[in-house]
């Protein structure tokens, strides 16, 4: 009887992160930030942190590679300068998670809710992120995928949290790219990040298979909605959700890591 019970109540679990995915793959295919959804819910399944963030990155991974086969089966995805994105994103990853036994957190934790207001700000306030067609870029595709994909490929690999914001920000405002091409771009190079990532905590033993695996059959439902919500309705959709999830998050990392003392 108390074994019905517990596979009852285990059951129920699964559906519910079953559910909790689709959602998250929705919003994470539109504007990113998935993560926001899938980590507080796998928090309150009683995993370890280190596996809570393991499993998370493996339906996140799903999840991404199904956006990005939506994206570029599409093609409406920008390509050029992609090969070497992936290139200097996969080398800067793999710096980043090198360095983590290294380099003091603390710091990133104190400057990332700055960062994150300050992306915010821009995302309320600039017109760019409403423009339909593209602008001219400020630097070379080549360039921009060298700097780019090493800087936030090693903070991708290092820490993580917000680096589709940096990515879709980093097109927009570098590359002219409109928020619809942005959006759809970030998520190859992001998915490289986050695969680098994943292999880290397989390697560790800090992945729980079976619900990675159930919460991915979840993101691949939610990619392939949220990604043809992308193709069809383009800015006037990407940029109220990608302000609403950057608002989230600021408010969450102020809230985490910004002591009291400094509102008073």
């Amino acid at each position: 009887m108390e074994s019905a019970v517990i596979l009852h109540i285990t059951d129920w679990v699964y559906v519910f992160l079953f559910g909790i995915a689709i959602i998250a793959g929705i919003v994470d295919a539109i504007a990113g930030g998935g993560g926001l959804i899938t980590v507080p819910a796998l928090l309150l399944t009683g995993l370890p942190p280190m596996s809570v963030l393991g499993t998370n990155r493996l339906q996140a991974v799903i999840g991404e590679l199904t956006t990005s086969f939506m994206y570029i089966s599409s093609r409406q995805l920008p390509v050029k300068g992609i090969i070497s994105g992936l290139i200097c994103t996969s080398t800067g990853a793999v710096c980043g998670a090198l360095a983590v036994s290294l380099i003091d957190k603390e710091a990133l934790e104190t400057l990332l809710p700055v960062l994150m207001v300050a992306i915010t700000l821009y995302s309320v306030l600039s017109g760019k992120l409403k423009a339909t067609e593209a602008s001219e870029p400020k630097i070379s595709t080549t360039h921009f995928m060298m700097l780019c994909g090493l800087l936030i490929g090693f903070y991708n690999g290092f820490f993580g949290p917000g680096t589709g914001s940096f990515w879709m920000l980093a097109f927009v405002t570098l590359l002219g790219y409109t928020i619809k091409q942005a959006t759809m771009a970030t998520k190859p190079l992001n998915l490289t990040g986050n695969f680098i990532s994943l292999i880290l905590f397989v390697f560790l033993g800090q992945v729980d298979y079976q619900l990675g695996l159930i919460m991915g059959i979840g993101q691949i439902i939610g990619s392939v909605i949220g990604s043809r919500f992308v193709l069809s309705y383009g800015t006037r959709l990407v940029r109220p959700v990608f302000i609403t999830v950057t608002l989230i998050m600021t408010t969450k990392l102020i809230y985490e890591h910004v002591p009291v003392g400094w509102f008073i």
